[in-house]
């Protein structure tokens, strides 16, 4: 295995006024990126990675934590990236379309994991790299949270992860995973509960959680039951 995982860098947002026009001049910016990417495929590449390669570490940290994969899941993003590129209809939203296709391929991976887990039974847990954690108790506390957060059904855990750690609403959730707004919601509710009761005999993690963890008007007493039967509603790489 590659070098360890990077941990995410501190959101430099802009806020306030700043926002609108930054936002046009990304991009702008990034439609010329996809347009090389097109044209001259091995010098956008690397402009690709340059610009998006903060992104999706941090991401992929952020749905996975310290996981034994993350390099080779930021990998195939990236591939994926670039196999697809000229199926992007709308340029200026090629930021947006990087954060759906890492939100699917880390999706794709948990259900892997899922399927290994009941064929295979696979009882190994994921590697967390020793070098990430130096204290025994916040090894273990890191532990413990992880192993919670391994429970939750893919489709739930996505979408908890994008609310709880990259503080999106439930729109910006819906948008990235492709989901109405309400199977997001739903989606989020469950996860909420399960998440919930997972750490209910654990009073560390409840502190912690019901400290951090953002608010998200009516997501706690939505239905879980989906309209769609439960059927998932799987990110296209195609938007």
């Amino acid at each position: 295995m590659s070098a360890r995982p990077i941990p995410p860098a501190a959101d430099s947002s802009p806020s306030g006024d700043e926002q609108g026009p930054l936002r046009e001049r990304r991009a702008k910016a990034d439609a010329d990126l996809l347009e090389r990417v097109r044209d001259e495929p091995v010098q956008g590449a690397g402009l690709l990675y340059a610009r998006f390669s903060d992104d999706v570490n941090r991401l992929v940290w952020r749905l996975l934590g310290a996981d034994a994969d993350h390099h080779d899941i930021v990998q195939q993003v990236f591939l994926k990236v670039l196999q697809h590129c000229d199926a992007l209809r709308e340029p200026e939203k090629l930021a947006s379309w990087v954060q759906s296709i890492t939100v699917n391929t880390v999706y794709e991976e948990l259900r892997k994991r899922e399927v290994r887990r009941i064929f295979l039974r696979e009882s190994q847990p994921a590697e967390i790299h020793p070098s990430l954690v130096h204290d025994v108790e916040v090894r273990d506390f890191l532990l413990r949270a992880k192993e919670i957060l391994d429970k939750l059904p893919a489709k739930e855990r996505i979408v908890f992860a994008l609310h709880i750690l990259e503080g999106q609403t439930l729109h910006e959730i819906s948008a990235t995973c492709g989901y109405s707004l309400a199977t997001a919601k739903r989606r989020l509710a469950a996860a909420h509960r399960r998440f919930s009761s997972l750490i209910s005999h654990n009073p560390d993690l409840m502190r912690l959680f019901s400290r951090e963890a953002p608010s998200a008007s009516g997501v706690q007493s939505s239905p879980v039951t989906d309209d769609d039967g439960g059927v998932d509603v799987d990110v296209e790489v195609d938007p």
